[in-house]
């Protein structure tokens, strides 16, 4: 759970600028131990779109964006050979506007974690900035299909940051994690629209 909560604090407070709905298909491929890469899962940018098609989600990028990758060295570990609990993913940053992470979880026992609730004094036990709120969102929809969710209100230096933790569990094992960090939930519903998943 702390590196789940972790995920949480290091996005950095931004805002998104307006997104447009997009409708193309997640296109998948199976995720085989044998034969899929850690970074067939971690996905690519495809003209202004974000793709997992071992992870089964996309994103339409828009507006002045920047692009962090993490853990490039990995990438060719073909998955039965890779040890660790989560794969991260990239983080979109709209500079002083939003960030967006999308982080693969493999663990068993984080991905049971994940879902289960904690007060709001066990957040601040382990949160760098003090949560205001948290709500826990068992039926989230993100693009027509029911996630579990956890949204914060975090005080940051006086200030309200607003995140959102999307689970999705994935029929192939993978439980795609996104964090969408923003100054209001309006930003957040904004970057939301722009998430597929297959």
């Amino acid at each position: 759970m702390k590196k789940i909560i972790s995920i949480i604090v290091s996005a950095t407070i931004f805002l998104m600028s307006g997104c447009s709905s997009v409708h193309e298909p997640v296109t998948t491929i199976p995720l085989y131990t044998e034969t899929t890469t850690v970074g067939d899962v971690v996905g690519t940018i495809e003209g202004d779109r974000y793709i997992s098609h071992a992870g089964g989600i996309a994103y339409k990028l828009t507006g002045d964006y920047r692009a962090e990758w993490f853990d490039t060295d990995k990438r060719n570990i073909l998955m039965n050979d890779y040890t660790g609990i989560d794969i991260a993913g990239p983080c979109f940053v709209w500079e002083k506007r939003a960030t967006l992470k999308i982080d693969y979880v493999l663990d068993e026992q984080l991905k049971e974690d994940a879902t289960k609730e904690h007060t709001l004094e066990e957040w601040n036990k382990t949160l760098k900035y003090p949560a205001k709120s948290i709500e826990y969102v068992k039926d989230y929809k993100m693009d027509g299909k029911s996630c579990f969710a956890i949204k914060t209100v975090l005080d940051r230096d006086g200030y309200d940051v607003s995140t959102l933790q999307i689970y999705y569990f994935q029929d192939n094992g993978l439980l795609v994690l996104i964090t969408i960090t923003a100054r209001s939930f309006k930003e957040i519903d904004k970057i939301v629209k722009n998430l597929q998943v297959a």
